[in-house]
């Protein structure tokens, strides 16, 4: 008996209390089916489909993945693009081919420049991220008609359906999509895991963007069910796509075969495509837990999914990591909503994680026409995701990156673990946000505990004096060991328990989230960190543990049971020592601190680096050493633990600036930026900005900032439209280095249109930054600051040694 079950139980009728009886996991234990293999490359690495999970090479494996568009990116900039998605902690990408930017005349195919996905696939396969091809026909993607060229509205044949007169354009185009990626898929030693076909059959449509007046005739969502997916899969196995696996989307009624493919997922808490400018969304579904192994649960059945749900790996593919404005609806996706969506994913038996979009774009211009559907901006496509446009790094990109690192090392842990609800789950509305929202994933006292205070559309609270009690095979846990959890609006956490850090050594539970694991010749250190406004607590078994020593906190010794807290920083730590002698060290950080850290391979160690101003730096590690990049000042501290190698040498100056706690400050700095560039007003709507040319040299980029109040604005350069801007209460960034040319100084010309007083998008501006209205009924522009954010760029490599080697 373990000294929390000497602990009495927790009352039933208290509305703090909640009960995760783990033990449930057990009895759900089934025999499962074999794996079946779906392919062997030629190095012997196999994939295998389980029937929860993916096998990679025999061992559960839970896919990070990323939605970008390589057509909707300069081709210069795509590595870059793929190391920061890399660093962000993704295993694979996304892509969509697009049928329109490659054959937008009939019959002539362009895979030149930023069309060239056979490049892109390849440069993916050198950075080590791995493929989902998705060639739709149709995609959407907020692409004119969808993706579908325009001459086949001009060629009168039922798109999206099995007509053989459709069928013949699409079987040239995958053909030459086939012939574009030949031996790179999986099998052949290539990245590309999966194709996906069509997109939202028999779900959603698009308007076609021919017709006089926008949105009067729409692509239609398809009628012919599950056999035109059938139908397309055979096209494509016809003409070269075979894929280990083949993928559809399978919300909102969408039709899914019952066999051959693994249908995926979306969630978007923020509708913006909603035709009625006065829509008022409800809170969503999405932050409330589920189990795939309760399909008749209402959540499912709200879903209206057409598969055997319990059947399959619960996957996604579009995880909503931001979302695009529309002309009529602009909503803020705040980066805690973005964090949450993954977590109560996670939680409710999620084990492919794929996100739409991780990395914006711009829509390329057509030869004959802007190639945006009518709602959205014509080139922008910045989605909010957590790579900007212009490859910036937003907020959730951070959030997301935490939770990556947490995969890289319990991932495959956490993949054939079944999910526990507490009793009462399903009948939870969304709108109820004072009560907390859990659920486990666990099996013979191991897992993990999820919770959410995060709701879109709704008022948040503070949760305060949370006791959770998780009943186990073989004992009680209560968490926190006394007292209650206060769990701040918007926060949501993973928790370990029962988590065996080395051989014999348990932690029975942390309020506290694992980050990740460093491993060297100075033994294994668990990292830490703790939710704003939790109490980290450890509790670890005794009967593993032979000592356990706290540093910036307390313990207590009890029967079973050894408790530490600590307040998190750059000194907490704890030193447990298994009963074999094997000692582990766990550093807690707190959450902000926590943001700005890297996990990077270097000279054979393995060292976890904290930007001390994590908002726009980023960390990349590669074979030639580390990429440290950061926007600002021309400086940037970067702290280490452990210390860094004393070899390690910087293209900049670097120096050492002592210890910080259990870290060692460096200090980076970089030739400043001679920030010489102007800004003209021409015209009360209207402004010049003029870079000179040498301006870009010695940094890595220059962003454009304006915070105005506007409807619209538009950036020409020559007179071309390059970028544009539905206005709302985040700033115009755009992203300088793709229009330079070499030698020509760059004028930028800005053009706004006003807001109206009585526009219903008004609703979505914080009030206090509207100016009043003018006598024409329009809010005068407002330019609040335009501003240049230069981006540095610095590396770091371990000085060879004569034979090479690195020291």
């Amino acid at each position: 008996m373990s000294a929390t079950s000497l602990q009495p139980p927790l009352p039933a009728d208290d509305r703090s209390y909640y009960r995760l009886d783990l033990r449930a996991a057990e009895a759900a234990e089934e025999a499962q089916p074999e794996p079946r293999l779906l392919a062997r490359s030629p190095r012997g690495e196999t994939l295998a489909l389980a029937q929860g999970y993916l096998l990679r090479n025999g061992q559960p494996w839970l896919p990070v993945m990323g939605e970008f568009h390589p057509s909707r990116y300069p081709r210069r900039y795509w590595r870059e693009a793929l190391l920061k998605m890399r660093a962000g902690g993704l295993t694979l990408v996304s892509i969509y081919v697009f049928w329109i930017h490659v054959e937008e005349d009939e019959g002539h195919f362009d895979w030149s420049d930023n069309r060239d996905v056979r490049a892109f696939v390849q440069l993916c396969g050198e950075v080590g991220l791995e493929v989902l091809l998705r060639v739709g026909p149709f995609v959407h993607a907020e692409c004119r008609n969808g993706g579908l060229p325009d001459w086949l509205y001009g060629r009168a044949v039922p798109v999206r359906s099995n007509d053989e007169r459709y069928l013949f354009y699409v079987r040239r185009y995958f053909a030459e999509v086939a012939r574009q990626v030949r031996g790179l898929f999986f099998q052949d030693g290539g990245p590309i895991l999966g194709v996906q076909l069509e997109n939202e059959y028999m779900h959603a449509g698009a308007p076609w963007e021919l017709t006089f007046r926008p949105g009067c005739e729409w692509v239609p969502s398809g009628s012919d069910g599950a056999a035109h997916l059938e139908r397309l899969r055979a096209l494509a196995r016809e003409v070269g796509l075979e894929a280990p696996l083949y993928t559809c989307t399978a919300w909102g009624g969408a039709a899914v075969p019952a066999e051959g493919f693994l249908p995926m997922h979306a969630a978007y808490p923020f509708t913006p495509w909603e035709p009625d400018p006065s829509f008022v969304p409800s809170p969503s579904r999405e932050f409330l837990f589920r189990s795939p192994q309760q399909p008749e649960s209402a959540w499912w059945r709200a879903g209206s999914f057409r598969y055997p749900i319990e059947r399959y790996p619960y996957a996604y593919c579009e995880l909503g990591a931001g979302i695009q404005m529309t002309y009529l609806h602009r909503p803020l996706v705040p980066p805690e909503c973005t964090q949450a969506l993954a977590v109560v994913a996670l939680g409710s038996g999620c084990n492919w994680l794929g996100y739409y979009m991780y990395h914006g774009g711009s829509n390329p211009v057509g030869r004959h026409a802007f190639l945006n559907e009518f709602t959205v901006p014509r080139l922008s496509y910045d989605f909010q995701a957590p790579l900007g446009e212009y490859g910036q790094l937003h907020a959730s990109y951070h959030r997301l990156r935490l939770l990556h690192l947490f995969l890289q090392e319990f991932g495959s842990r956490l993949a054939p673990l079944p999910v526990v609800l507490p009793p009462g789950a399903a009948a939870l509305k969304p709108q109820l946000t004072g009560v907390l929202r859990c659920a486990a994933r666990a099996r013979r006292g191991e897992g993990f505990l999820f919770v959410n205070a995060y709701q879109d559309h709704a008022e948040l609270r503070d949760l305060e004096g949370v006791a959770l009690e998780l009943l186990l095979p073989e004992e009680r846990l209560r968490l926190p060991r006394e007292g209650g959890l206060r769990l701040r609006r918007g926060v949501s956490a993973i928790f370990p328990v029962g988590l065996e850090l080395t051989e014999g050594l348990r932690l029975r539970y942390a309020t506290a989230q694992p980050l990740t694991v460093l491993r060297g010749e100075g033994g294994t250190r668990a990292v830490f960190f703790v939710p704003d406004g939790l109490q980290a607590e450890f509790a670890f078994a005794r009967e593993g543990c032979r000592a356990l020593r706290v540093h910036g906190g307390r313990m207590l010794e009890e029967q079973e049971t050894l408790y530490a807290w600590l307040e998190p920083g750059l000194e907490a730590c704890l030193e447990a020592t298994s009963v074999s002698g094997q000692t582990v060290e766990v550093l807690v950080l707190s959450h902000a601190q926590a943001l700005g850290c890297w996990k990077v391979p270097l000279a054979g160690a393995e060292y976890l680096l904290l930007a001390e101003d994590p908002a726009t730096a980023w960390v990349d590690a590669g074979a030639e050493g580390l990429t440290v990049c950061w926007q600002g000042e021309a400086q940037l501290d970067l702290l280490s633990y452990p210390r860094l190698p004393a070899a390690l040498v910087a293209a900049g100056r670097w120096e050492e600036r002592g210890a910080a706690g259990l870290f060692w400050r460096y200090r980076l700095e970089h030739t400043p930026w001679p920030a010489r560039w102007s800004v003209e007003r021409l015209e009360p709507q209207v402004v010049r900005v003029l870079v000179p040319a040498e301006s870009l040299e010695g940094v890595s980029d220059l962003f454009l900032r304006v915070d105005c109040v506007a409807d619209v604005g538009q950036a020409f350069l020559a007179g071309q439209l390059v970028a544009d801007y539905f206005g709302s209460d985040q700033p115009w960034v755009i992203g300088l280095k793709r229009f330079v040319q070499p030698g020509r100084d760059l004028e930028l010309v800005l053009r706004f249109t006003p807001l109206r007083a009585d526009a219903p998008v008004l609703r979505y501006f914080n009030a206090q930054r509207l100016p009043p209205a003018d006598s024409t009924g329009q809010l005068p522009v407002t330019l609040r600051s335009i501003s240049l954010l230069p981006e540095y760029r610095v590396r770091l490599q371990a000085e060879r040694g004569g034979d090479g080697s690195a020291r």
